[in-house]
């Protein structure tokens, strides 16, 4: 919680104002660790290492009585890069690198390849600077992350603008930072604490003038220790998910660190993209903003996600237009709505367990072929003893009512209608009954509604009550053009 001054005089950092750096690497582990002096880059295109001494054996022989074969030596793909620059924050470590390319002059063995200048190309997924970490199993008991809609959620600015008319006109701007938001994270069994911090950036002020920029990061500390594979999947995608559902446009990770010996170290992916344009806020309305889903909602949610998923990870795809026809995302929709209501009511079934029994007593006791009787005592023990499709979207239809009743309207309609989407796309037997309405445009407000139904009762699952998402969504332009579309598509 304090004014971070980017003096562009400062001394640059690596990657952050520096993409690439020579420097000397070498792989993690071993007492004696062959080093090699190359150049490193962390660019949006990639994690790279080009190195003029090969990190890895490139050739290996096998002797024989009757000579000495050389053959290529396997590639692993998964080793851990450590390196030193001469650009803070000096050390770097590179996981899952693998060999891109080799190139030399020479044959790559024996006493002449330490004459000749060879090339060894890597390439790496992951980037952290500042550690040396020693496997990508290291786990870490903090994380924080920025998003490109946080800002607009948590409407945390620490900003004051003062303007003074007389007897001049004056304005003054002052930062104050807030006090951090904190609440318990208990979820994945975990006794953490989920903070949202404010912290304000100062670029040098120039002939133009200056200006202070606020950023909120969600810093969740006091962990028993995750991987970053870990925070990624119970923390950093959970988020990014709801507030793509929140902001109805992909949302993008901009930072990612970890916090090794009290020092934030920045963590580099290709789904990391610090250069990602800030949205733009006159054009843009949050579903809920922090007055309305709160602080302790998104702990919950990370829990709520990995329940669901896939659910929400397929809602989300669909908002950033991740599916390229109408179609393919109707189909994914309908599946993981199946899905999701397993999730959530995981003990509802249509036929007892002592039903089941009776009925495949009575099946091995009956006439019936042998055929047609393995085939449904084998359906009733593996999947037909459970609720059906339309029963599930009954129940989802229902639930979402409470909330959004224009939704879903009548819902054993919309259920039936749900189902022959499904049906229709999963076994290709089109829309038996579409009348006057052309079928893509049939379908588009099918699959519309239903992506809001899912919206709605997974917000619901997290704990957003029913009233608050019906203000919520009476004041949002982009559910009400959608509800216009299926109201004069779906009778």
């Amino acid at each position: 919680m304090q004014l971070v001054d980017t003096d562009p005089m400062a001394v640059a950092r690596f990657p952050e104002d520096v993409t690439q750096s020579v420097g000397r690497f070498w792989v993690s582990g071993g007492d004696t660790p062959r080093m090699s002096s190359g150049l490193c880059r962390v660019e949006p295109t990639g994690i790279e290492v080009e190195v003029t001494a090969p990190l890895t054996t490139w050739m290996e022989t096998e002797h024989a009585v009757d000579g000495v074969t050389l053959r290529r030596a396997p590639e692993p793909d998964d080793l851990v890069i450590h390196g030193s620059l001469p650009f803070p924050p000096q050390k770097v470590t590179l996981f899952d690198a693998r060999t891109v390319t080799r190139r030399a002059m020479t044959l790559p063995f024996g006493d002449v390849q330490d004459e000749e200048p060879q090339l060894h190309h890597l390439r790496a997924d992951w980037c952290i600077a500042g550690a040396h970490i020693a496997s990508p199993s290291t786990t870490f008991s903090a994380v924080r992350v920025r998003f490109t809609h946080l800002e607009l959620w948590a409407r945390e600015t620490g900003v004051d603008m003062r303007y003074i008319y007389k007897p001049s006109t004056e304005v003054t701007i002052k930062f104050v930072p807030p006090a951090d938001t904190e609440v318990p994270f208990v979820e994945f069994s975990e006794t953490a604490t989920l903070r949202l911090r404010t912290v304000g950036v100062l670029p040098a002020p120039s002939v133009w003038g200056g200006q202070i920029r606020t950023k909120n990061w969600l810093v969740l500390d006091g962990l028993s220790g995750w991987t970053l594979e870990e925070a990624f999947a119970r923390f950093v995608r959970p988020v990014q998910t709801l507030l793509t559902l929140l902001a109805g446009e992909e949302c993008t990770i901009l930072n990612f660190e970890v916090q090794v010996d009290d020092e934030w170290c920045p963590v580099f992916h290709a789904d990391i993209k610090g250069g990602a344009p800030q949205p733009d806020a006159d054009s843009m309305l949050m579903l809920l903003n922090r007055d309305k889903l709160p602080l302790e909602t998104i702990a919950a949610w990370c829990g709520t996600a990995t329940q669901l998923s896939p659910t929400p990870h397929v809602v989300a795809a669909a908002i950033a237009g991740t599916f390229q026809t109408v179609d393919a995302e109707a189909l994914a929709l309908t599946t993981t709505a199946e899905g999701m209501d397993r999730a959530l009511y995981p003990d509802s079934r249509r036929f007892t367990e002592e039903e089941v029994g009776a009925s495949v007593a009575g099946l091995k006791d009956s006439t019936v072929p042998a055929n047609v009787r393995d085939a449904m005592v084998s359906a009733l023990n593996l999947y037909f003893h459970e609720d059906s499709y339309p029963t599930r979207m009954k129940r989802l239809a229902t639930e979402v009512s409470a909330a959004a009743p224009d939704c879903v309207g009548n819902t054993s309609k919309w259920k039936d209608s749900m189902r022959e989407l499904r049906n229709g796309l999963a076994h290709a037997l089109g829309d038996s009954e579409v009348g006057d309405v052309d079928p893509l445009l049939l379908m588009h407000a099918r699959a519309r509604s239903l992506r809001w139904a899912l919206q709605i009762r997974m917000l619901q699952a997290a704990g957003v009550s029913s009233e608050l998402m019906a203000e919520a969504l009476e004041d949002l332009q982009r559910y009400q053009r959608d509800r216009r579309l299926w109201q004069r598509h779906l009778k």
